[in-house]
C-alpha cells in the first residue's frame, strides 16, 4: 500500500455527467435479473475453516520536536474485534486514559503523555490476534432490492459511482451476471486484466483509470484495485468496503515489519505489508473477503490466514493508510510489528 509512495502516474479525471441511479436497477429490475437464482435457495458454507493466532507486539517511538515540554493525548489503533478475526489485549507499556471505538468499529486506546522538549518514548502494546483463515461455497446468493443497499452503495471521497465510465463499465461487466458473487468475480477479472501495479499515494476510483494506447488501465497499488471494486460493485447494489491493515509478506513463525521517519519521508523494511482489499456484503454470511492480490486470481470468500484487519470504511474513509499512532503535538518516528505465531 505504502511500499515506495513516489510514483505518480499520469492520470485521467474522468468527469461524471449523469447519476448511477439512472441506470441501477429497481426494485422490478432487480428481481427480473436474478431470476435464474430466485427459484432455487441460496447456499453458503464452509468448504474450510481454520484459526490462526498471532501474538502482536506494536510499538511507536514517539519524539517531542518543539522546544518546551509537551503533553498531549496520543491515539492508538489496534486490530479490530470483527470480521472472522478476533483480538484481546495482552498488554500495554502505560496505562491508557481511556478506550474509544472508531466510526467503523476500530478499536483506539488513548494516552496522556507528556514529554520534556527533544526527547523520545517507545509506546507499546501486546496482543493476542486470531486470524480465521475460511473458504466459502457460494450459490444462488440473491440479488437485493434497491431499498435494501440504498444508504450503503453511495459515492464517496474516493469511489465514483456517478462516474459515466464507472457506469458504463459495471453495466458491461455485470447486469447480465447471475448473482452478485458472479458479478464481482467479473468485476475482480476486468480490474487484474488491465492492472498496472505503481505503489502511490491513494488517488481513489476516479483516478485511477488512465488511457494507454487506447485501452483503460487500472493505475496504482493495492488501494486503487480496492476502490476500483468498490465503485463498480456499488454501482451494481452491491454493499461493499474497503479494509484497511497489514498482510504478512514471509510464511515464517516470526515476522517483523516497520517503518521509520527520515529527513525525506519514510522508509519501510523490506517485508512491509501494509495493505488494503474489498468486502463484500452476502446474505447469509455477512462481510465476505475478496483478495485480488494474492496469487493472481480473484479470491471471493477464499482468504489467508496473513491478513490482520485494523478498519473499515464503508460510510468514513481512512485516508491514504491506517494510522495506526497518531498524536497532534508529539511525532511518531517509528512503527515495529512483530508476529510470533502460536503453534495450534
Amino acid at each position: 500500500m505504502q511500499h515506495a509512495k513516489l510514483i505518480v502516474g499520469l492520470v485521467l479525471t474522468l468527469i461524471g455527467v449523469s447519476l448511477v441511479f439512472g441506470f441501477l436497477p429497481g426494485e422490478a429490475q432487480y428481481s427480473q435479473a436474478g431470476q435464474g437464482t430466485a427459484s432455487r435457495e441460496a447456499r453458503v458454507e464452509y468448504v474450510e475453516k481454520r484459526n490462526y493466532t498471532y501474538f502482536l507486539s506494536q510499538s511507536f517511538l514517539l519524539r517531542n520536536p518543539s522546544n518546551s515540554t509537551v503533553v498531549d493525548l496520543v491515539y492508538m489503533w489496534l486490530p479490530v474485534n470483527a470480521s472472522s478475526q478476533f483480538v484481546s489485549l495482552l498488554e500495554t507499556s502505560i496505562e491508557p486514559l481511556y478506550r474509544k471505538k472508531g466510526e467503523e468499529g476500530a478499536l483506539i486506546l488513548v494516552y496522556n503523555v507528556s514529554l520534556p522538549r527533544g526527547e523520545t518514548m517507545w509506546l507499546n502494546a501486546t496482543l493476542q490476534v486470531t486470524v480465521e483463515k475460511y473458504r466459502l461455497l457460494m450459490e444462488n446468493i440473491p440479488w437485493l432490492n434497491y431499498s435494501q443497499v440504498e444508504k450503503n452503495t453511495g459515492g464517496k471521497r474516493y469511489w465514483a459511482v456517478e462516474n459515466q465510465t464507472y457506469v458504463s463499465i459495471a453495466q458491461s461487466i455485470g447486469l447480465n451476471a447471475r448473482d452478485p458473487v458472479e458479478a464481482c468475480s467479473s468485476i475482480g477479472k476486468w480490474i487484474l486484466a488491465r492492472l498496472d501495479y505503481q505503489p502511490t499515494w491513494r488517488k481513489g476510483a476516479e483516478h485511477a483509470l488512465i488511457t494507454r494506447g487506447g485501452r483503460l488501465i487500472v493505475s496504482g497499488d493495492c488501494e486503487e484495485v480496492a476502490d476500483v471494486f468498490v465503485t463498480l460493485a456499488r454501482i451494481l447494489g452491491i454493499r461493499s468496503r474497503v479494509v484497511h491493515g497489514l498482510y504478512l509478506l514471509e510464511d515464517k513463525d516470526v515476522v517483523t515489519m516497520w517503518i521509520r521517519r527520515t529527513e525525506t519521508g519514510y522508509d519501510t523494511s523490506d517485508n512491509w505489508g501494509g495493505h488494503a482489499w474489498p468486502q463484500i456484503y452476502v446474505p447469509k454470511a455477512g462481510w465476505v473477503d475478496v483478495e485480488l492480490l494474492e496469487g493472481g486470481t480473484v479470491k471471493i470468500g477464499d482468504f489467508s490466514q496473513y491478513h490482520v484487519k485494523y478498519g473499515f470504511e464503508e460510510k468514513s474513509f481512512l485516508g491514504s493508510t491506517m494510522l495506526y499512532c497518531q498524536a497532534m503535538f508529539l511525532e511518531t518516528d517509528s512503527f515495529y510489528f512483530t508476529f510470533r505465531r502460536v503453534k495450534s
